[in-house]
């Protein structure tokens, strides 16, 4: 069995810090073999930064989504491209900078996640 962990919006630089107090014991007491965060509004305020995504995956999540708020700073969008593990939507329109789907490698198994926005 394989245990996976989804978390809805972290937000701003408190909801970052109540993960990285709460996950790791989180993840040792229900044996979550991966970590699914919604970190579209990590950054203060709202968005995402590089920063913010950096201290979400520091703090052992494996993977982020994102939605609407996706690019709402600027300087998020290099991310997009470099970071095979910050997903914008999928159905973004072509030419949106990065990849909706992404793949966390457990080495025993693989999983595919899809990210999608609805309207």
């Amino acid at each position: 069995m394989i245990n996976v962990l989804c978390i809805g919006d972290v937000i701003g630089t408190v909801g970052i810090d109540y993960l990285q107090q709460q996950l790791p014991a989180l993840k040792r007491e229900k044996r979550v073999d991966a970590v699914i965060v919604n970190g579209e509004n990590s950054a203060d305020t709202n968005g995402i930064t590089p920063r913010s995504a950096e201290y979400l995956l520091n703090c052992g999540v494996d993977l982020i989504t994102t939605g609407n708020h996706a690019f709402q700073r600027r300087e998020s969008y290099p991310l997009y491209d470099s970071s095979a593990q910050v997903l914008r939507p999928a159905n973004y329109p072509d030419g949106a900078p990065g990849v909706g789907t992404g793949v966390i490698d457990l080495g025993r198994v693989r999983i595919r996640v899809i990210n999608l926005m609805g309207r």
